[in-house]
């Protein structure tokens, strides 16, 4: 019945741009997908590293080299001026305009719903014990700015920072030529006036390090190129970061009532990213749903004016799975642990409970993946590459950092003081002991 195809798993159907694969989630092919990843450059490596050491080295002066060489910088100065955001936000799109301004606020009342306060409690010793909650003082946000426009970024990075109480919000951004105008109405819009017109490695190296008249900053977040990505691990520990954001990714769970042509719409959503490496994948139970969703899938990308990226990723990732039972669909996500995960079934909620590892789920026909990206409220900075494993998306959360409050008094530490230095010397650290033992 079934044809043999890649890695030895059965291809049922094969068309020009995505084959339909039996599986489960120990299938080579699965495996493959979630271990997915561009290839490490060491030319890059070498080029990340010899940038970073000169701006840590030489602050300004090489930082503003390095972005006329890489970022089109024209002139001497790093800063665009308020003059200069302002002026670019009068050029927006009216309607536009109300669209970001109504998506601002979208993520803003979603985001507001993860704010902690600090807390404490006194114990039964008369001790107090606690946890101070503050926001971070001074956040950098890398907002990608050369092969696109990306206003929805900036609103994503930047509103929870801001509803977290961060007081400093530092934009860098490989800007071509002046700002566009939806990017600077964001910005007017959010009360961001320090932006630097920089980007790649030597932006992460000037937010991390610092430079003349420019503090470093406490955190860097946004997705960047891969000089960007690379230069962001290399920084970390003198700085915290977000994430390294892989390739994005895509899964839709589906069974034989969802409309194939919609599903397919989404999952090219995915793939004209552009880089090559994301993945677009369908897990059903159903095979005339599965040939259906690759009819579509094969129209669409022949129509596309984006066809020959879509056909890139599509070739590499592009996959439709077949699953014995929705169960086993289930089970083929779970191992993917997708940063997009559709789910468009019949019993969609009771499938929903079943998930383990996504980064987003969308539930139902309506919630295609565009909606949580631009406009719903939940953050669109997503855990990748399988690590929804352990990581969440972008929060509230990110932007605070936490202190112990620990208060004992003299009732306290007589009472529990020879257990505290029973532990210490069963550890062999005689001055912690010591330290306890004197005020006994």
């Amino acid at each position: 019945m079934f044809d043999n195809c890649l890695n030895h798993e059965f291809a049922i159907f094969h068309n020009m741009h995505i084959p339909i694969i039996k599986a489960n989630q120990n299938s080579p092919e699965v495996l493959r997908i979630c271990s997915r990843s561009a290839a490490q450059n060491n030319e890059i490596e070498k080029l990340v590293k010899e940038i970073l050491f000169k701006v840590k080295e030489k602050g300004l002066e090489v930082a503003v080299l390095y972005a006329k060489k890489y970022d089109g910088l024209r002139k001497n100065n790093l800063k665009v001026s308020e003059a200069e955001i302002k002026q670019a936000a009068a050029k927006i799109d009216v309607g536009l305009k109300n669209a970001l301004k109504q998506a601002i606020e979208n993520v803003k009342v979603f985001h507001q719903k993860q704010t902690e306060k600090s807390w404490a409690f006194k114990g039964k010793d008369g001790e107090v014990l606690g946890q101070k909650i503050r926001p971070l003082k001074r956040v950098g946000l890398y907002v990608p700015g050369g092969a696109g426009v990306y206003p929805s970024t900036l609103i994503m990075n930047a509103v929870p920072a801001l509803v977290a109480g961060v007081k400093e919000l530092v934009v860098v951004s490989p800007i071509k030529d002046a700002l566009h105008s939806s990017v600077a109405y964001v910005l007017l819009e959010l009360g961001i006036k320090e932006v630097y017109h920089i980007g790649g490695a030597q932006a992460i190296g000037l937010l991390a390090y610092g430079a003349k008249g420019i503090a470093p900053v406490d955190k860097i977040v946004g997705p960047g190129n891969v000089f960007a990505a690379f230069a962001k691990k290399e920084v970390f520990g003198t700085v915290d970061i977000d994430m390294i954001a892989g390739p994005s990714e895509i899964a839709v769970l589906a069974d034989a009532t969802a409309n194939p042509y919609w599903v397919a719409a989404d999952m090219l959503s995915q793939a004209e990213h552009g880089s090559g490496f994301e993945a677009s994948v369908c897990v059903t139970d159903s095979l005339a749903f599965a040939k259906k969703l690759a009819i579509c899938i094969e129209e669409q990308v022949n129509v596309s004016p984006k066809r020959e990226i879509l056909e890139k990723s599509l070739t590499a990732y592009g996959r439709i799975f077949l699953a014995k039972n929705m169960k086993e669909a289930v089970g083929i996500v779970n191992r993917i642990a997708p940063e997009h995960l559709e789910i468009v079934a019949k019993n969609q909620d009771d499938l929903e409970k079943m998930v383990e590892n996504a980064g987003a789920i969308f539930i139902g026909s309506y919630s295609s993946e565009p909606v949580g990206d631009y406009f719903a409220g939940p953050n669109h900075v997503l855990p990748t590459n399988g690590t929804a494993r352990f990581a969440s998306p972008l929060g509230v959360y990110d932007f605070l950092k936490r202190t112990s409050i620990i208060k004992y008094g003299k009732k306290a530490l007589e009472k529990n003081g020879a257990n505290i230095a029973k532990i210490a010397d069963s550890e062999g650290f005689y001055h912690h002991k010591r330290a306890i033992m004197v005020r006994l």
